[in-house]
């Protein structure tokens, strides 16, 4: 499924991040936003149960209710659906210009509400509920690929298992993941069962997108969890700028063009899966897939090794 949607676009290396869409007073920005990212060409949005206050699937249903048949979804299990009140609304109106005029302030707030570990729960009754709760917000009656979302080695247990071999049976899913820390992820390399996809954090400045070569793998943070790392070095060495300039044929004028960077390397060094990225400003989405578009096509494994080599 994923590789046939892929032929469809020259970005299709490239998936869209849902965590930040929202619903409530936001649904029709976002629905624009999910639309111009279709119209550019993605065609993968990975979203889950606890994004948006809860809210995400049903935008993303709504996004694309005409055109299920032209998208892959990706959504998780294990953490509870989130709950957007008439509060939290009010809250985060209030709160737009602030992270439309100071995003490092909102980047700060969400690291800081993503810090504490999740609560979990890979009950079968609780996946059951959870996966049709998802289906009937997204609108459609399967999803492509189904993520057990912070998941660890001691939380498979036989009946989960059967459970979720179920669900492919049924047509409800298509294809089994885990998204969780690398750490919790090569426990299951050594012991237990293998699924199909590992989604999991990566970035340039650490050389481990091998260890998991043998599964169809999807990276995100790539940008994030770089950046200040990545400026830095090329702030404070003139000479590794140049080179890097000169390997990526730009001149970076701006922290939007060492994330096109940091995105394109993500791209190079998973030749066989998928990165994900995720924007609120429609601009700066445009901009960031015009650009894979130009450049992705020409790029290979070489790209990164170049990039290191740079730095």
């Amino acid at each position: 499924m994923i590789d046939n949607v892929a032929e469809l676009s020259g970005v299709h290396r490239v998936g869209f991040g849902c965590s930040h869409v929202t619903g409530g007073f936001e649904t029709r920005s976002n629905v624009r936003l999910l639309r111009l990212v279709f119209d550019l060409g993605v065609r993968h949005f990975d979203t889950a149960p606890l994004y948006g206050h809860g809210t995400s699937e049903d935008v993303l249903g709504a996004a694309f209710r005409h055109d299920r048949d032209k998208i892959v979804i990706a959504t998780k299990v294990g953490i509870p659906h989130g709950d957007l009140n008439r509060r939290k609304q009010i809250v985060r109106l209030a709160a737009s210009p602030v992270r439309r005029w100071a995003p490092q302030w909102s980047k700060l707030a969400a690291r800081k509400m993503y810090s504490t570990p999740p609560r979990t729960d890979f009950s079968v009754p609780s996946i059951q509920l959870s996966l049709d709760k998802s289906l009937s917000k997204l609108r459609t009656d399967y999803v492509d690929i189904l993520i057990l979302h912070e998941v660890h080695r001691n939380d498979i247990t036989d009946e989960l298992l059967r459970e979720l071999q179920s669900f492919v049976q049924q047509g409800k899913v298509r294809r089994i993941g885990i998204g969780t820390s690398i750490e919790s992820m090569q426990e299951f390399t050594t012991v237990g069962p293998k699924f199909d996809v590992y989604q999991r954090s990566w970035s340039l400045l650490v050389p481990d997108e091998d260890l998991f070569s043998d599964r169809y793998q999807i990276f995100h943070g790539s940008i994030l969890g770089s950046m200040a790392a990545f400026s830095k070095k090329l702030n404070a060495d003139a000479q590794a700028r140049r080179r890097i300039e000169d390997i990526c044929n730009m001149e970076f004028r701006s922290s939007e063009d060492l994330a096109k960077v940091l995105l394109l390397s993500a791209v190079s060094a998973n030749p066989k899966g998928l990165v994900l990225f995720s924007s609120r400003a429609p601009a700066r989405v445009a901009s960031y897939l015009n650009f894979m578009q130009r450049a992705a096509a020409g790029v290979g494994p070489d790209f990164i090794r170049e990039l290191r080599n740079g730095l």
